[in-house]
């Protein structure tokens, strides 16, 4: 019996979970399984997103069969040639002899080496930027090699803004009957399992994913349909940050990983006092025992956390054998720029240090934090003093300034006011509207709140000077505050907060036309209560409008949760493309690896697919001069100017907001 579920009116998820798999690829454990997802496009043309592992082909098929209903299937993209995902292509193909095959070239090279059944009358190629029509649906096509094979592409639909991502911004688990990222509480349920998938699966290849994610930046991005995990509709900045922090090899957690092969539990003991040293100092701590914990989780937090621990006794004059296989793990998946320190242990000649360093020191921009810890047999009181000092210097390093009290608390201190102080506040985010003249206006703001539970209720707002809304709202004495929640799109923040009134009819080509009694237009979407306001009282305060009114009429549109300040610029704000800065070097163009420097040498062979000189290009320096400015702290706009600060009068061109919503910055 077929087990489908709806993404959009047009578009069905065909796949399938499988919780029986015990280890994907045969090396990294599932325990809550895994999902293979295919969708499936009833357009002009129907068009079937990949097909699944050869473990689920009976309800993939029931699947597609009773998503079709009969109609034929036009086309088939392939976005990725590993069997999870291409096992069924050929049982596909001769059940649906009129289906056309959507590949690359690498694909298409591929198919013939997987199947015996000759497809390539069948093959329709296509390249970076290349476009296909289905009816109502136009698809371009993005490149993706070496994520994380050489042939993977991606497909993007202009027309419902849908990217499918072949294994980017998969996860391992099995869905569960959800389908969207927001049916679940990803980040706090999900987002380790997605990170031990990336680093494991995709993680050597950091460089090449950050390619891709520079194209992604470039696209207006709706949907995200990958072939692992849930798809996703909203907040996706969010898990695409995680993706900017791992493939750059940048830490989520300042904190410490600590990894311990011990035999008869010295090491371990060890292990133990240091980790409780390190909590004394305030600092976070993660333990593994390699012996019990497969390497894959541990490698997982090793791209979390920002400093790593390694302690193993020493074994048959070498590492411990679950030490060994970690610490290779870590090397053959690229991890870079981490501070390490290490503990060693032996009887009678204790090496284990000197080996794992010669492993790691391999790894780029790894910083070795003090010489390796010795301990001979078991701890005695030197070797605890070392330990001791080792923390001191791990704590410094993830913290560099440790309490201290002078004990002296009449000591004078100057008083500081930080600016980021402020951030804490948890404001709301409102859109402020007001009719005038027969027209209506509006602009974001932030500074909405109530003052007086007695009737009528009283709130306050402040709105900028600059902005054309304030004006208005001096003028007509009355306004609506429409609460934002936090599915709020970032388009309703451009609409409402990069553009003025002075310019544009910001309720221009909106499919709404909602009035409060006062006559005046609220926001009806994403939008979880409106309040009527009529001011009673105004004050100037140099740079902003401070108004005082009563609330005449208020209703509640939803039960979502207000959008704050801090929300809108953690999980709204679309987050920085990577930096586009490329040194001197030739690409393979093959697989994407990219070697640094002026020649390539004559007897160089590719380290991940192994071509020869003749695969690669040269490609020259592209360097992006840094420039001093000031960025918006609102939309992010960045002003270069070489002065430490910016005229009293600037006006950011995007939101128009003044200079206090700027920041030094480079860039």
């Amino acid at each position: 019996m077929y087990c489908t579920k709806k993404i959009l009116d047009d578009l069905t998820w065909v796949g399938a979970d499988d919780r029986r798999l015990a280890c994907f690829e045969g090396v990294y454990g599932v325990p809550n399984g895994v999902s293979y997802n295919s969708y499936l496009l009833l357009d002009e043309k129907t068009v079937l997103f990949d097909t699944v592992d050869k473990a689920v082909s009976r309800t993939f098929f029931e699947n597609v069969a009773h998503t079709l209903g009969g109609r034929k299937l036009d086309y088939l993209f392939i976005h990725h040639m590993e069997p999870d995902h291409a096992a069924t292509i050929e049982d596909l193909v001769l059940r649906y002899p009129d289906a056309k095959i959507v590949c690359n070239d690498k694909i298409r090279t591929l198919l013939g080496q997987f199947f015996d059944y000759d497809m390539s009358e069948r093959i329709v190629t296509v390249k970076e930027g290349d476009t296909l029509s289905t009816g109502r649906h136009n698809f371009t096509f993005v490149m993706a090699p070496m994520v994380h094979w050489p042939e993977v592409m991606m497909s993007y639909d202009l027309t419902d803004k849908i990217l499918f991502t072949a294994d980017a911004f998969g996860t391992f688990g099995a869905l569960n009957g959800h389908m969207f990222a927001d049916e679940v509480d990803f980040m706090h349920d999900w987002l380790d399992e997605a990170r031990r998938y990336y680093t494991n699966i995709v993680g050597k290849y950091g460089p090449q994913v950050q390619a891709v994610l520079k194209k992604a930046a470039t696209l207006d991005i709706a949907y995200v349909c990958p072939l692992h995990g849930f798809v996703w509709r909203s907040h996706f900045g969010d898990f695409l940050e995680k993706y900017l922090q791992w493939s750059s090899y940048t830490p989520e957690t300042k904190g410490v990983l600590l990894a311990y092969a011990s035999v008869y539990g010295h090491t371990e003991n060890a292990a133990n006092i240091l980790a409780a040293k390190l909590v004394d100092r305030g600092i976070a701590v993660k333990m593994y025992d390699t012996s019990v914990t497969p390497s894959s989780y541990i490698l997982s937090d090793a791209f979390k956390y920002s400093h790593l621990v390694f302690a193993s006794t020493t074994y048959n004059a070498g590492v411990f054998v679950t030490m060994e296989n970690l610490l290779n793990d870590i090397a053959h998946h690229n991890l870079s720029n981490r501070k390490v320190a290490l503990v060693e242990n032996g009887s009678w000649a204790p090496t284990s240090g000197s080996l794992m360093h010669d492993i790691l020191a391999k790894l780029p921009g790894t910083q070795f934090i003090s010489e390796p810890v010795t301990v001979k047999s078991s701890l005695k009181a030197d070797s605890l003093e070392n330990l001791d000092a080792l923390a001191t210097a791990i704590a410094m390093d993830v913290r560099p300034v440790l309490p201290t009290f002078d004990g002296d608390l009449a000591v004078a201190k100057p008083l500081i006011v930080e600016d980021n102080a402020f951030f804490k506040f948890t404001y709301g985010v409102e859109v402020l509207t007001t009719r005038v003249d027969g027209r209506d206006y509006g602009c974001i703001i932030n500074t909405a709140g109530q003052v007086s539970a007695s009737q009528p209720r009283k709130v306050t707002i402040s709105c900028i000077k600059k902005n054309h809304t304030c004006d208005m709202v001096a003028k007509a004495r009355k306004f609506n505050i429409s609460i934002l929640t936090e599915d709020a799109p970032f388009k309703l923040f451009q609409r409402f907060g990069f553009q003025s009134g002075r310019d544009v009819d910001k309720f221009a080509d909106v499919d709404y036309s909602d009035r409060m009694a006062n006559g005046i237009r609220y926001v009806p979407e994403y939008t979880n209560a409106v309040l009527s306001c009529e001011v009673i009282e105004s004050f100037d305060l140099d740079t902003q409008m401070l108004f005082i009114a009563n609330v005449v009429e208020a209703k509640v549109l939803s039960n979502g949760p207000s959008c704050t300040y801090a929300y809108y610029h953690a999980h709204i704000k679309p987050k920085k493309a990577p930096n586009a800065d490329q040194p001197e070097g030739w690409v393979c163009t093959v697989c994407g690896y990219f070697y640094e420097g002026h020649e390539l040498p004559k007897d160089f062979t590719c380290p991940l697919c192994k071509h020869g000189p003749e695969a690669f290009q040269y490609v020259p320096a592209v360097i992006h001069e840094k420039k001093k400015g000031f960025l918006c702290k609102v939309c992010g706009h960045f002003e270069p100017y070489d002065g430490d600060k910016l005229p009293d009068d600037y006006v950011c061109p995007i939101c128009h907001h003044g200079t206090e919503e700027m920041e030094p910055a480079v860039q």
